[in-house]
C-alpha cells in the first residue's frame, strides 16, 4: 500500500497558546511549514486553524513508522470505520502529548485530525480498505522487529511526563 499524502489539521482556541499549537502540530506532523488560517467562533472567539501536507514518500514512512504498536492495533481494528468512499483514511492525534512530543491515537476533541489518502487503483473503497490493511500490518512487523525493549522503554519514559504534562492554554 501506498499513501498518496498526509493531511494534519488542529484548531488553537482563543484560550490556547498559539506557540504551543504550533508546537503541538509541528511535532506531529513532522511539518515544519504550517498555514495559519485565523477564524471566529459563533460568540465572537478567536479560532485559529493549524493545516499542513506531507507528500514527499520519506516524509509519510518516518511519519507512519514513529505510531506505537498499540496504535497500529487500534486503527487496524477499526479500519473499516475511519475509510471513507474516497480512500481517505481518517485517524486524530491527541494534541497535549503532541505538545509534550509523545505520539497517541485520540478518540477526543483536543486532537490533531489526520487524513491519509490511501492509493488504490482501480479506486473503490474495498481496494483501499485491503491496502491500508496491509500498510498497518508490514508497520506493525516492523516495530516488532525493531526490538520490544525500545518500547518497553518508552513506556517508563512516558508514565512521569505524563504527570508533569503543562496545558497548551
Amino acid at each position: 500500500m501506498s499513501v498518496i499524502h498526509l493531511d494534519f489539521r488542529t484548531f488553537a482556541q482563543a484560550t490556547e497558546v498559539e506557540e504551543r499549537v504550533r508546537k503541538a502540530m509541528t511535532f506531529a506532523s513532522g511539518c515544519e511549514d504550517i498555514a495559519v488560517d485565523r477564524s471566529e467562533g459563533y460568540h465572537g472567539n478567536k479560532i485559529l486553524i493549524m493545516t499542513c501536507t506531507l507528500s514527499r514518500k520519506a516524509d509519510i514512512r518516518g511519519f507512519l513508522r514513529r505510531l506505537s504498536r498499540d496504535d497500529l492495533s487500534l486503527l487496524l481494528e477499526s479500519v473499516d470505520q475511519r475509510m471513507d468512499d474516497d480512500g481517505q483514511f481518517f485517524f486524530r492525534l491527541d494534541k497535549q502529548n503532541a505538545f509534550l512530543e509523545e505520539l497517541e491515537i485520540s478518540s477526543g476533541d483536543d486532537c490533531v485530525h489526520v487524513r491519509a489518502k490511501v492509493e488504490s487503483y482501480p479506486k473503490r473503497r474495498e481496494k483501499a480498505l485491503e491496502n491500508a490493511k496491509a500498510k498497518i500490518r508490514s508497520l506493525k512487523e516492523a516495530v516488532d522487529k525493531s526490538g520490544a525493549a525500545r518500547g518497553v522503554a518508552q513506556q517508563e519514559i512516558r508514565a512521569p511526563r505524563r504527570e508533569a504534562a503543562s496545558r497548551l492554554s
